[in-house]
């Protein structure tokens, strides 16, 4: 078993929580963990209070190689790339490295087809982890810990997240779409939240001036926006890090898929259920890991179900607020 291990996830927000069940089952084993990171996502890795240190890819990379040997047991890569394994090669330290299914994704993008689904990801960085242990046995934490900041304002009466955010088009509701889901929940008297990052702050407005007693959080931060998640009612989200989030944290959550889909191993992690799920009615669906919508296709959330998603949200909410 290693008692000092350096971990490596890159990007991005929602890999990196997903590193969390993972991360506190090597801690409950007795490993002291360094987590090393992009400079974009480090303060986000503050929310985890069974790191020991975080560490910094640009800054840090050559530092850490001399005195790796002092330093560390061993080395779990769950980035798997060809950059990280350049660095480990380096290291010359025991090294478990998380492996992407390369084919079985290009079968499924190409096939769309069940039988070449991805086993959840969670899933995989474990198999990845378990490898460093032998016959210790890791348990994994199906509920881990956060170390989240009081977030002064956050609401409290009860709240419905609306995460309008995504970081392709094609994980993103139009704001025609958002405003069919919004008139529901207003008409139905519940206080809504809006959450997304800069680039949501122009669709937010929109939204505000057709309905102006929904509540702008564009501006929070990442751990802020955990902070929201972590007590809302209902988090309404398609395949975004605060999505996962909702998952990790037991929220009661409706996802909606577009370009990407749970077969590509990002479903919300557990399975609970307290999640409902729905998908567009185009046939480009996976179309893309990362959400994005090439120009010979069309975004597969311009066919989502609004009626559906309206309909599911609804049931969702029923004796979860209090409007």
């Amino acid at each position: 078993m290693p008692k000092s291990l350096l971990v490596i996830r890159f990007s991005a927000i929602g890999d990196l929580l997903l590193t969390a069940p993972v991360l506190q089952a090597m801690a409950h084993a007795g490993t002291e963990i360094d987590l090393l990171v992009k400079s974009r996502n480090a303060a986000l890795c503050s929310i985890f209070p069974y790191v020991r240190s975080v560490r910094i890819w640009e800054q840090e990379q050559e530092t850490i190689i001399n005195p790796a040997n002092a330093t560390y047991d061993a080395v779990l890569d769950l980035q798997g790339t060809r950059q990280s394994k350049r660095f480990t090669s380096r290291l010359n330290l025991p090294t478990a490295t998380f492996k992407k299914p390369y084919l079985q994704r290009a079968l499924l993008l190409w096939t769309q087809h069940s039988k070449f689904a991805l086993t959840p990801v969670v899933e995989r960085y474990f198999t990845a982890a378990q490898t460093l242990y032998g016959d210790q046995l890791l348990e994994l934490v199906d509920l881990p810990e956060f170390r989240l900041p009081n977030y002064q304002n956050r609401p409290t009466a009860a709240y419905v997240l609306a995460v309008i955010g995504g970081s392709q088009e094609g994980k993103r509701l139009s704001t025609s779409t958002w405003k069919q889901l919004l008139n529901a929940l207003q008409a139905s008297g519940q206080t809504v939240v809006l959450l997304g990052g800069p680039a949501e702050r122009t669709k937010a407005k929109a939204l505000q001036e057709v309905f102006p007693e929904v509540l702008d959080a564009t501006d929070s931060s990442v751990t802020q926006g955990l902070c929201l998640v972590e007590n809302a009612a209902l988090v309404i989200s398609g395949d975004t890090g605060f999505m996962h989030a909702a998952a990790l944290m037991n929220r009661p959550l409706v996802s909606f898929w577009g370009a990407t889909h749970p077969y590509l191993g990002f479903s919300p992690w557990p399975k609970r259920e307290n999640q409902r799920e729905v998908f567009t009615r185009s046939r480009w669906t996976p179309l893309h890991k990362h959400g994005k919508v090439p120009f010979w296709a069309k975004n597969p959330m311009n066919k989502m179900d609004v009626e559906e998603l309206t309909t599911v949200i609804a049931k969702m909410l029923q004796g979860r607020t209090t409007p």
